[in-house]
């Protein structure tokens, strides 16, 4: 199974805006914000805004979205047993709180010195939310969260969540180094200066525990909330209602437990993921409000009085609960989260392309036609995954969940039916794959076939990971409009394959038919920079032995930009780098898109490397620039900027 990540969209009125949680995590809308971006030592450049876009996934909080991988509240240590969320649990590994780094024992959570109900994280973690973040009444310097690598990433997602986008918190460790901590969906931007009073933590924990993913694996989701920072809307491409987040986690209750709590929406066994609700998730920080085990449903209701403790109510569209009540408490800040149409691996057809021989061919080859279970190759849960031609791989370290290998030439594959897709024409396909091949290589390839017609062959990059998949966007063609649609995903008749996990279409970017006035020809691109802009020009020549290059050390706020000539749909970059130098990227970048090279929206984030692939949804645009959010000691240059971009 695959990847979760989430993002969502922000609004900040009833008009739909992205953010990571509630609204976008990989769909339409005007307004995201990215909850995953790389932390830096300095605020983001001045004139940037974030009043619209995509909360990037990789997770809305990005794997591209999430509360990431690395970090966050520790599985194993994070909300302990005495404190209400179990020592075993935590938010999951890729987006969210993760099993080395979050609210561990002595940073985090924990037993003695957790949101106990006085002090908060208490003067042992640096935490009191009776006084704002950038205080050192609130968060301290000299012990706690502030002194590690762990502690400080839970910070980071804290002002993520509190925080605007549009504003940093600035904070020093134990040894007086400054870091930067870039804000997010803004749902409780009064924590800066002031206390977290219970609207503040009510926000805050629901911004969390809507982002639990506990098998660590990464997909979009769209959220609602009544707080104006992520607002109210639906899209088509998010139909499943998952399910409603409320609580407190921020101090413990009377009991000296915490307050976590999530009830399921009528899609909660839809188009179900790794480590979401619905599947078999395991330890999680969160309890069900009104479990079968007690006689319940599990559902939230749609009032408050929907069950004998309590339930949930909608606004009046549907979209989301306004408030929950639970034994006799009115929770009055829940999230509710939406997730899209997913296609896992190990449910689709397997089989193989097959002529009147019963030999393999490739389509259109005169004769060649679909075979299920053909040449030997099977999914749809077949049994005993691994053994006598059952495709299926399941793997423990992926939360067991399943995925399809074993890929060899290009008839054996799986059929995919009944795809939705907005548009007739072009659509962009979210890949879920594992590869264990070098980073920096791209040896791995998929051949798709859309609806009967030529195979289209795609290079999947190296992960050196078998075991996590990861997304990436492909741009296809032959689509229709609607459910009439079937995908077919073989290996390609020349190189081996990555295995596949699940597939998503990430509907997106504009209304259908929405004209594009600009190009996707490279050399009729106009490129420039903030420094050294001379040079601009050779980031996009279609030579890797040319480069932009900054000229001396990277800051962060330096940027990459293109100018299409007019607007043009993209759906991911790649930042390839010089052959003489390839060692000359970023810690991380920040992407932006904007019409008018003026009001500027984020969209992605994305930690730099050798090749650094940048996926996000797929959305038009006329400018696109990335910008450098984590520093290294070293120049920022670019061999070659590719995209991934249509005209339609």
């Amino acid at each position: 199974m695959g990847e979760l990540g989430v993002r969502a969209m922000r609004r900040g009125s009833p008009s739909s805006v992205w953010s990571a949680v509630g609204v976008c995590v990989l769909g339409l809308g005007a307004g995201c914000k990215s909850i995953q971006e790389a932390d830096s030592n300095q605020p983001e450049a001045a004139g940037t805004t974030s009043s619209s876009g995509y909360l990037s996934t990789e997770n809305g909080m990005q794997a591209i979205n999430g509360l990431n991988g690395v970090n966050g509240i520790s599985s194993i240590n994070g909300f302990n047993t005495q404190n209400g969320l179990a020592s075993s649990n935590g938010l999951g590994t890729i987006n969210g709180f993760n099993t080395q780094n979050g609210f561990n024992t002595q940073n985090g959570f924990n037993t003695q010195n957790g949101f106990n109900t006085q002090n908060g994280l208490g003067a042992v973690n640096g935490l009191n939310i009776a006084s704002g973040l950038a205080m050192s009444t609130g968060l301290g310097s000299a012990a706690g969260l502030m002194t590690s690598d762990a502690g400080r990433m839970v910070v980071k997602y804290l002002a993520k969540c509190a925080l605007a986008a549009s504003d940093t918190l600035v904070k020093q460790d134990q040894n007086g180094i400054n870091y930067t901590f870039q804000g997010g969906i803004g749902l409780a931007p009064e924590w800066k200066t002031g206390g977290c009073v219970q609207s503040c933590a009510e926000q805050i924990s629901a911004c969390m525990l809507a982002h639990v993913n506990s098998s660590g694996v990464h997909i979009p989701l769209w959220m609602d909330s009544p707080d104006s920072s992520i607002g109210w809307g639906k899209s088509p491409w998010f139909p499943n209602r998952e399910g409603t987040f409320f609580g407190q986690i921020m101090v413990t209750n009377g009991n000296y437990n915490l307050d976590a709590y999530y009830c399921d929406g009528p899609g909660a066994d839809k188009n179900v993921v790794p480590g979401r609700l619905g599947f078999n998730q395991g330890p999680v920080p969160y309890s069900d409000a009104w479990p079968t085990t007690a006689n319940f449903d599990g559902l939230c209701g749609n009032s408050l009085v929907a069950h004998t403790t309590g339930g949930c109510v909608d606004n009046t569209a549907g979209d989301g609960a306004t408030q929950c009540r639970l034994n006799g408490i009115t929770w009055n800040y829940p999230v509710t989260v939406w997730r899209g149409q997913t296609f896992q691996a190990e449910d689709a057809q397997g089989g193989a392309w097959m002529n009147s021989a019963g030999a393999a061919c490739i389509p259109p080859a005169s004769g060649c036609s679909w075979t299920a279970g053909g040449l030997g190759f099977s999914a749809s849960q077949c049994s005993p995954p691994g053994a006598n031609g059952c495709a299926i791989i399941v793997d423990a370290a992926n939360g067991m969940g399943k995925r399809v290998g074993y890929f060899n030439g290009p008839s054996k594959g799986l059929k995919f039916a009944n795809v939705n897709v907005a548009c007739a024409g072009s659509a962009i396909l979210s890949v879920y794959t594992t590869n264990g091949d070098a980073i920096g290589t791209s040896n791995r390839h998929l051949s798709f076939i859309v609806n009967g017609g030529a195979p289209q062959d795609v290079a999947f990059p190296g992960a050196n990971d078998w075991k996590h998949p990861v997304a990436m966007n492909v741009n296809l063609n032959g689509f229709n409009a609607g459910t009439n649609n079937t995908i077919y995903v073989t290996a390609s008749g020349s190189a081996g394959a990555p295995d596949v996990d699940w597939i998503e279409i990430t509907n997106g970017g504009g209304s259908c038919g929405a004209a594009a006035s600009g190009t996707c020809d490279p050399s009729k691109w106009f490129a420039t920079s903030n420094v050294n802009a001379s040079t601009a020009p050779a980031g996009n020549d279609g030579n890797l032995s040319t480069l932009f290059s900054t000229g001396r050390a990277m800051l962060v706020g330096d940027y990459y930009q293109v100018d299409m000539t007019g607007s043009a749909y993209l759906s991911g970059i790649t930042l390839n780098n010089p052959q003489a130098f390839q060692g000359n990227f970023a810690a991380g970048y920040d992407v932006y898109s904007s019409s008018d090279n003026v009001n500027w929206t984020k969209i992605a984030s994305a930690p730099g490397g050798l090749t650094t692939n940048i996926p996000f949804a797929k959305r038009m645009m006329r400018y696109v620039r990335v910008q450098v959010s984590g520093i290294r000691s070293t120049v920022f240059s670019i061999g070659e900027l590719g995209t991934t971009c249509s005209t339609q």
